[in-house]
């Protein structure tokens, strides 16, 4: 390095010293480089008006929108590489050759990421077929929350008691899924134990009368209130009413606070197991 900054010190200008010792023409460097570079802006500029009319064009659509990422990434992949085509062969370099070296590249890379790759098919498939949509709650893959996020390789899932759980998307796919939010409204199902000896008819009204009253019921919908089963040591009734998704847990709880509440009020006992003890004295 000392004795390269004493040559050019030497020397009177820059240019001199590249043409006399590299064998260098600044000039004819800078004259094959000019079109490089300019063809290299043009194809900037292409690119981000394309962009800008695919974002546009994808917005107008009903697709999901993690699907809307990963076209305008694909579509901005080509147009890079197709970009960098132009100008490796305004470089002299063989495309054909540069090709097939991409080519065994991808081939490795995806060997060595195809659980990833995996993942990825399986994320478009999430984002094509809809089998849910980022709110909805869902059970899957062995656990179930509210759908945060669909990316590529992962669906993020929140869980009631506030925790993130990150699922492979293929995970997702291979299982089966259940949808609790895709439709507008759910059937809500309890079951009461009753003791033999109180009225049936008596229980069904006091049952009825506490749905009936309760807001959030769907009253167009049909009530069902209904013996069961007859058990060991009571028997079961059926409460079937309709309510809005958004409203099951609130309805849910309400109805079965409310009910045994009633129950109480009106003597109705709901059995449980008892252990009667006899003591014999001798």
């Amino acid at each position: 390095i000392f004795t390269f900054c004493i040559i050019v010190k030497k020397e009177k200008n820059m240019e001199n010293f590249l043409k006399e010792y590299m064998n260098f023409d600044l000039g004819k460097i800078v004259e094959q480089l000019l079109p490089i570079v300019l063809v290299f802006v043009v194809c900037m500029l292409a690119i981000k008006v394309i962009m800008s009319a695919v974002k546009r064009g994808i917005k107008k659509t009903k697709l999901e929108k993690g699907l809307h990422t990963f076209i305008e990434n694909t579509i901005k992949v080509i147009l890079y590489f197709i970009m960098m085509l132009i100008i490796a062969d305004m470089l002299n370099i063989p495309i054909n050759s540069l090709i097939a070296t991409f080519s065994v590249v991808g081939l490795a890379a995806s060997l060595a990421i195809q659980d990833s790759l995996s993942n990825l098919a399986s994320g478009i498939m999430i984002l094509v077929t809809h089998p849910f949509k980022c709110g909805d709650y869902i059970e899957g893959a062995g656990t179930s929350g509210t759908v945060r996020s669909i990316n590529f390789t992962h669906t993020v899932l929140l869980t009631p008691d506030n925790i993130l759980i990150h699922i492979p998307n293929k995970q997702i796919v291979g299982s089966v899924i259940t949808n609790y939010s895709e439709q507008s409204k759910r059937r809500l199902d309890l079951t009461f134990n009753i003791s033999y000896s109180a009225d049936a008819e008596k229980v069904k009204n006091i049952m009825r009368s506490v749905v009936d009253s309760h807001s959030k019921v769907l009253k167009e919908e049909p009530i069902f209130v209904r013996t069961l089963a007859y058990q060991s040591s009571g028997i079961d009734y059926a409460v079937r009413v309709w309510v809005k998704t958004q409203d099951y847990w609130d309805t849910y709880f309400d109805l079965l606070e409310g009910i045994k509440k009633e129950l109480d009020a009106n003597g109705i006992e709901i059995p449980f197991n008892k252990l009667d003890v006899n003591i014999h004295q001798a």
